[in-house]
């Protein structure tokens, strides 16, 4: 019996880990939001990266996505939203339905949302991650099993904030990864064109 060198295996599977993933490819720049998409290694579905300015501080960006019942406001094909529980001021845990065409089911996923300050690199890091066992499941929608969405923002001069999202997720039951990845990549566009109007409404009712 041959043995394979334990080194050898960690470094094949560095190796699979590292080449398997592919580059970021620019598949969309509209309304200055540019939206990439990339394969991940042994995944169905594509992971999403957009890049977008806000005129906005940090305090304003952290209102909007706080204030959960309102999300089906800007935030693409969601249906309705609920806070679960509140833990401290930086992590909400809510619930979250999300509108698909017919004749797909509808999804839903209950979210933990947190806030955390890079305070080395003057950044907000803002997670939104799905978590399992807390509202039971509903049985005319299909319950996501993996959603992970993250936010970077970074300030910038005269009040505006550089956003770098990052989305994966597994929409679960019988979906078309083609139709998954389309959404993933309007989704995005339409979400912060939203969110960008949200806060300049904001902003233009505080300075009248």
């Amino acid at each position: 019996m041959i043995k394979t060198p334990l080194l050898l295996i960690v470094l094949l599977s560095i190796s699979v880990a590292v080449f398997g993933q592919s580059k970021w490819q620019l598949v969309k720049d509209d309304d200055g939001t540019k939206v990439y998409v990339r394969r991940q290694p042994l995944e169905k579905f594509k992971e999403v990266r957009a890049i977008f300015e806000l005129d906005a501080t940090e305090d304003q960006l952290i209102s909007v996505l706080q204030d959960v019942p309102h999300h089906n406001t800007w935030s693409y094909g969601t249906k309705r939203t609920y806070v679960i529980n509140r833990k401290g001021k930086d992590t909400t845990i809510y619930y979250s339905e999300v509108g698909l065409p017919w004749p797909f089911a509808n999804r839903d996923l209950v979210i933990e949302l947190t806030f955390k300050k890079d305070t080395v690199n003057n950044s907000l890091h803002i997670q939104a991650k799905s978590i399992p066992g807390v509202v039971p499941r509903y049985p005319d929608l299909v319950r996501v099993p993996y959603s992970l969405a993250t936010w970077d923002a970074t300030p910038m001069p005269d009040k505006k904030l550089r956003i770098e999202y990052i989305l994966s997720t597994d929409p679960g039951g019988a979906i078309p990864g083609w139709l998954v990845n389309l959404g993933a990549t309007v989704g995005p566009v339409n979400s912060f064109r939203k969110l960008k109007e949200i806060i300049n409404k904001k902003n233009h009712l505080k300075t009248n």
